[in-house]
C-alpha cells in the first residue's frame, strides 16, 4: 500500500532562499508550458516535451531531470481538466524524483536547486516510521507558512488479513459523527463548537480589515481543518482497532455523490458543507487495510428508517434526530445505532456493492 508521509526540511537561511528560488523559477516555467499546452491543444508527455523542452531549458535555467518534472507535472494536471488553462501559483508544490532527490541515511536529504545540490536535515514525526517504509517515485516539496516540507509516497505492507466472525456496522452522522452498531458513537459537538467559534472570529476580524486583524486570520488558516484531521483520525483509530481486536469486518454505507447542501436549509448549509465525513470514510478504510481488515460498502436506502429488529420501514418510525421507535414492534432505540445495526445485518445477509479486500 502506498501512503504519502509528510517530513519537515531544515535547511539554512541561505539553502531556504535557494530553494525558494527554484520553486519560483520550477512554477514560472509550468505556466510557460501550460500556456502552450492550451494553445496548442497538446496535452501529453511526448508532444508538450518536443514543443518545450530546449526553450526551457535555455531561458529559464532548469536542469534537464526538473524540466521533464515540470512538462510532467502540466500533463498531469491537463489530465483530470482540459476545459480551461491552467495557472501554477509563485510557491506551488516542486516536483522532485529520485534522480534529483536521494536520502543519506533517515535524517538528511540531497536535493537539487539552482545553485546545486545541498545536503538537508529533516524531522518527521514518530508515527512516519522512516525506516520501515520503502520511499517510492516521486516526491513533492511544498512551502506552507514559512516552512519547507517534502511529501513523500512510501510503500507499506499491507496487514495480514484476518478471517471476519461477523461485522461491525458504522453509521456517519452530524450530531453523532459515528456510530457502531454495538452502540459507541462518536459527538460531533466538540467540532460543531470549533467550527462555530472559528467562523463567527474570521467574520469580526474580516469586517475589521486592519493589519492586525490580518495577521489574526492568516493564523487562523487553516487551525479548523487541522482540527478536524486530527478528530477523524482518533476516531478511524478506534473504529479499525475495535474491529481488528473483536475479528470483524467493518461495513459501511455507500455515499457515492452525496451533497448534503442539497437537502439542507440555508441555514444548515455550512454546517453540512463542512461535514468531513469523506476525509473519516478515507482513513477508515487505508486504516483498515493496514490492519487486514475487510470493508464492506452496503446500500444506505431506508437505513435510518427501518426497524433492527422486525424490519418494519416507515417513516414515522424515526420520531426526532436522535430518537427511533418502530411503529410495528415498539422497539425504541438512538436512531443512530439502529441505523448502524441495519448497516451490518444488509452486509451479513444481502450480498455488499463493494468490497475493500486486503
Amino acid at each position: 500500500m502506498k501512503l504519502t508521509v509528510k517530513v519537515k526540511l531544515l535547511p539554512t537561511s541561505d539553502q531556504k532562499s535557494s530553494l525558494l528560488k527554484t520553486m519560483e523559477v520550477f512554477n514560472n516555467a509550468c505556466n510557460y508550458i501550460s500556456k502552450i499546452a492550451w494553445e496548442t491543444k497538446t496535452f501529453g508527455h511526448v508532444g508538450l516535451h518536443h514543443l518545450c523542452y530546449k526553450f526551457v531549458r535555455e531561458t529559464y535555467g532548469l536542469s534537464a531531470q526538473l524540466t521533464v518534472r515540470a512538462i510532467g507535472k502540466v500533463c498531469e494536471s491537463y489530465r483530470i481538466d482540459k476545459k480551461t488553462l491552467h495557472v501554477f501559483k509563485k510557491y506551488s508544490a516542486l516536483v522532485y524524483d529520485q534522480r534529483i532527490l536521494s536520502f543519506r541515511g533517515l535524517d538528511t536529504v540531497s536535493i537539487l536547486s539552482l545553485d546545486g545540490r545541498f545536503k538537508i536535515p529533516i524531522v518527521c514525526g514518530e508515527y512516519a516510521q522512516l525506516h520501515r517504509r520503502l520511499i517510492r517515485g516521486q516526491s513533492d516539496m511544498i512551502y506552507v507558512k514559512g516552512n519547507l516540507f517534502l511529501c513523500l509516497c512510501v510503500e507499506v505492507p499491507d496487514g495480514t488479513p484476518i478471517e471476519p466472525k461477523g461485522t461491525i456496522g458504522i453509521d456517519f452522522g452530524i450530531c453523532n459523527l459515528a456510530t457502531n452498531s454495538d452502540g459507541d458513537n462518536f459527538s460531533g459537538k466538540e467540532v460543531d463548537a470549533v467550527r462555530e467559534r472559528t467562523t463567527t472570529i474570521k467574520k469580526k476580524l474580516q469586517k475589521r480589515g486592519s493589519k492586525s486583524a490580518k495577521r489574526h486570520l492568516k493564523k487562523l488558516s487553516g487551525k479548523e481543518a487541522r482540527f478536524k484531521r486530527n478528530t477523524n483520525h482518533i476516531i478511524s483509530k478506534k473504529i479499525v482497532s475495535k474491529a481488528k481486536d473483536t475479528s470483524r469486518s467493518i461495513s459501511l454505507e455507500d455515499l457515492k455523490g452525496f451533497n448534503g447542501r442539497r437537502t439542507v436549509r440555508k441555514a444548515e448549509r455550512e454546517r453540512f458543507g463542512k461535514w468531513a465525513f469523506n476525509q473519516l470514510r478515507s482513513f477508515i478504510e487505508y486504516k483498515a487495510k493496514l490492519a487486514g481488515v475487510l470493508m464492506i460498502a452496503v446500500d444506505p436506502r431506508n437505513t435510518s428508517r427501518t426497524c433492527s429488529v422486525c424490519g418494519c420501514i416507515s417513516k414515522r418510525n424515526r420520531k426526532s434526530q436522535a430518537i427511533f421507535s418502530c411503529i410495528d414492534c415498539g422497539t425504541t432505540l438512538n436512531a443512530d445505532h439502529n441505523a448502524a445495526k441495519n448497516i451490518a445485518l444488509r452486509a451479513a445477509v444481502n450480498p455488499p456493492i463493494a468490497v475493500y479486500a486486503v
